[in-house]
């Protein structure tokens, strides 16, 4: 009922009292600091600690993601781990593999709420066991009372609860579904193609940066979801800002060689599965490039490893050489650069491949 009350209840008001600017900006004010109560604190913070936060920090986040109207944040973090554990199984809450529209919001609209389990870590947080305690109380005074009072202030008080309320609601919403519907139906799997997720910069537009999901789905307990810098994470942003100010700590992030070996074996697993059903004579060629790249990469890991265990010694040490970082960092650069070309050259054997015909 929120989507027809938001949707057509703005277009109501729009059409008998018009639109005065403060109401568009209270939908996008409210839009954002809900949408990043949902994505900073319920998931990248309590449902996979990708990052530890100040008690100052979690107290406002169980309140602007209670204002999103997304149920406690005990309950979403225990949904959201199940789905992550037993991901595309029955176990999964929003499974894809249950259809589109269950994944989307059929799930919620069974109301057959699974238990709340494998949070003891976060019971233990004093600010989700009062939300937990006073979740709708707190829905109330943030996510409706505030909205409307602020509508006071230019006298148009019920503009303030179609757009700052109902059709904030609805956006935040429909935004979040799309990340369980959306991207895991469509979308590129560079890091795990076995898995249902993909990444879809689109979504990561109206979802904070949440659209990189394959990567999500590989890498969940790292605090990025997009990973290049001009990938559109609004969520990794706050994160490393809110670092800098003493409210969050200890970030965590996978290693360039980390994304890299995902990478490369994602591109051999493909690779093979079209090797093992080629004639014998057409994959020989390719068997021994692939075998030769394999050499080259090992040597390139291990060489990394000695690299970073050199940098780790020289910062360890009381005196730092600054001339002997520089040129490990240098040798890190021109590793990197090898790396990625094996994985093109891995590329342009898939593509061979796959515009083979025999």
């Amino acid at each position: 009922l929120i989507p027809i009350a938001g949707i057509f209840g703005t277009i109501w008001h729009i059409w008998y009292y018009g639109i005065v600017w403060q109401e568009p900006l209270l939908l996008f004010i409210f839009w954002i600091i809900t949408g990043l109560g949902i994505t900073v604190g319920y998931h990248r913070l309590f449902s996979h600690r990708s990052f530890q936060a100040h008690p100052i920090l979690e107290w406002i986040m169980a309140i602007i993601g209670a204002a999103a109207l997304e149920n406690s944040a005990l309950k979403w973090c225990s949904d959201h781990r199940r789905h992550h554990k037993h991901l595309d199984t029955e176990k999964d809450p929003y499974s894809i593999t249950k259809g589109f529209f269950h994944a989307h919001m059929g799930w919620i609209l069974k109301n057959n709420p699974a238990p709340i389990e494998k949070v003891q870590d976060l019971e233990k947080k004093p600010a989700l066991r009062f939300q937990y305690k006073y979740y709708l109380p707190i829905f109330f005074i943030f996510g409706i009372l505030l909205p409307i009072l602020l509508g006071c202030l230019w006298g148009r008080p019920l503009g303030a609860l179609f757009w700052g309320v109902l059709l904030r609601i609805t956006l935040v919403h429909h935004f979040t579904y799309f990340i369980n519907s959306l991207c895991h139906y469509i979308g590129a799997k560079p890091y795990d193609p076995k898995s249902t997720s993909g990444d879809m910069w689109y979504v990561a537009l109206l979802t904070f940066g949440e659209g990189f999901h394959n990567y999500h789905h590989k890498f969940q307990w790292d605090y990025r979801n997009g990973i290049r810098w001009f990938h559109f994470d609004p969520s990794k942003w706050s994160i490393w800002c809110l670092s800098k100010i003493g409210l969050a700590r200890e970030l965590k992030k996978a290693t360039y060689m980390q994304i890299m070996k995902a990478r490369f074996i994602n591109k051999w697993n493909q690779i093979h599965l079209y090797l093992d059903n080629m004639p014998d004579k057409m994959s020989i060629s390719y068997k021994q490039k692939l075998i030769d790249i394999k050499l080259k990469i090992k040597s390139l890991e291990e060489s990394w490893t000695v690299l970073d265990k050199k940098l780790s010694r020289n910062i360890i040490g009381h005196k730092i050489d600054i001339q002997s970082n520089k040129l490990y960092k240098k040798q890190k650069h021109v590793l990197r650069f090898e790396y990625l070309s094996h994985i093109k050259s891995l590329s342009l054997i898939l593509i061979a491949i796959q515009n083979s015909h025999y």
